[in-house]
């Protein structure tokens, strides 16, 4: 006797208990699990509740005919793919036609041969298995096009970091010339103005000795010191200086953070200091949070181990939590003093699963990301932010480079429930990192 592997669920509905027995026995003997019912309206309800893999319907029937029946099981969702063979001695081409257009996939005329129903069922229940395949295969494909498209995106993206690492690195060393050209200048200005000033000052209390007009030559040079305002130019002379100096420097720390970032294409894992990558990143975005008066409070932690680590990866990370910790601030209405806009950086040793982590955590104090946003922060693409302000792969990139050092990221926000609690959060938002010490 031929079985078919795997037990399909046929439901057989007619009001005639031969035509329930005779279709029951024929189709267990072929393997299939047989549910008959003589009522339409019990058949509906279980067909609802637990939908089979194929019917067998009869069209006259009292309290509801197979019309009905095979109408509501298509208006729901669970059970419109359900394949219905309509089983019916009705004989018009009209009652055929109208069984098609309720939702049925066959019609078999009473009284029928087995061999036929047999035939019939075997095929549509084929068909349904083949369909069921193409549509998982259909799903499969597009998740793939779909991962393929972020992939895709994502490789631009990180080509584009890559190209741009090369143009800074090369920035930051044609720089760099200059900059140690004006500073090496700088110095020796300064202490040529000294000798100057030194000089000035001896001419100045022994001119009177080598004036041999009546004291013109004295005279002539007071009236050079007021048109030259003589005493405001020695005064002023240091603070330019130490302008030009301080400009030197901060250029020089620019270059270096930048150097830092551009790293991107050197795929060594070394060890490095957190707090130097961190401070990268401010002296980078030093500019934008000074525009939004946003105060930058540092709170590292003592004897901070250095990791082994990527750093100009880990300077990206750093840059662009905190770029968003500046953006998260720029519309952020807090009076007061004691409102003002914060970002605070904190860094501490901590033990998670018995291994132990440099802490990282960046708060701003600002609204805080809603519920509805926060578990989709990490998606590529995914952004609030207004068109052209923002590509939403930030977080995403950071969350990829955390993870390839085997680190983790947490995000605790203001808008979250109250029975959230961490040491570190006061309002706004905080993104905690921790990167293992081995």
């Amino acid at each position: 006797m031929f079985k078919i592997p795997f037990k399909n669920s046929i439901m057989v509905v007619d009001d005639k208990p031969a035509n329930l027995k005779l279709l029951e026995k024929m189709l267990s003997d072929k393997g299939y699990l047989v549910r008959p019912f003589p009522k339409s309206t019990m058949a509906l309800n279980v067909a609802l509740s637990d939908p089979p893999d194929l019917i067998l319907l009869d069209i006259n029937m009292p309290e509801m005919d197979g019309f009905e029946v095979c109408r509501r099981l298509k208006a729901d969702e669970k059970t419109r793919q359900i394949p219905i063979i309509f089983i019916s001695a009705l004989t018009e081409t009209l009652d055929k036609i109208k069984a098609f257009e309720v939702g049925g996939v066959d019609y078999v005329t009473k009284p029928f041969q087995f061999e036929e129903v047999y035939a019939r069922v075997k095929t549509h229940l084929n068909l349904k298995r083949v369909q069921q395949m193409v549509e998982e295969k259909n799903q499969l494909l597009e998740k793939t096009l779909s991962d393929l498209q972020t992939t895709q995106k994502q490789l631009v993206q990180s080509e584009k970091m890559a190209a741009l690492g090369v143009l800074t690195a090369g920035i930051a060393h044609e720089i760099n010339n200059p900059v140690n050209f004006i500073k090496t200048s700088a110095l020796g200005l300064e202490q040529d103005i000294k000798d100057i000033e030194q000089l000035l000052e001896f001419y100045k209390e022994h001119c009177t000795r080598c004036d041999n007009q009546d004291g013109a030559v004295g005279e002539r040079l007071n009236i050079i010191k007021e048109e030259i305002d003589f005493d405001l130019l020695i005064e002023e002379l240091p603070e330019l200086m130490n302008n030009i100096k301080e400009g030197v420097n901060r250029t020089q720390e620019i270059v270096l953070s930048l150097r830092l970032y551009s790293r991107m294409d050197d795929f060594e894992f070394k060890k490095t200091g957190i707090h130097t990558l961190i401070d990268a990143s401010l002296v980078i975005l030093k500019n934008r949070y000074s525009q939004q008066k946003i105060f930058v409070k540092k709170e590292y932690g003592q004897e901070i181990p250095q990791i082994y680590g990527h750093p100009g990866k880990l300077t990206q990370v750093f840059t662009n939590i905190i770029a968003n910790a500046i953006d998260a601030l720029q519309n952020c209405d807090l009076n007061g003093v004691k409102n003002k806009k914060e970002i605070t950086i904190k860094t501490a040793l901590e033990s998670k699963d018995d291994q132990q982590y440099v802490a990282v955590s960046i708060q701003d104090n600002g609204d805080g990301i809603s519920l509805e946003h926060l578990d989709k922060i990490f998606d590529p693409f995914f952004t609030t932010k207004d068109v052209g302000k923002g590509s939403g792969l930030g977080l995403s990139i950071s969350i990829g480079i955390i993870q390839e050092h085997n680190g983790l990221i947490e995000v605790v926000s203001s808008s979250q429930s109250e029975d959230i609690k961490s040491e570190l959060r006061a309002s706004g938002t905080t993104f905690s990192l921790f990167l293992p010490i081995t």
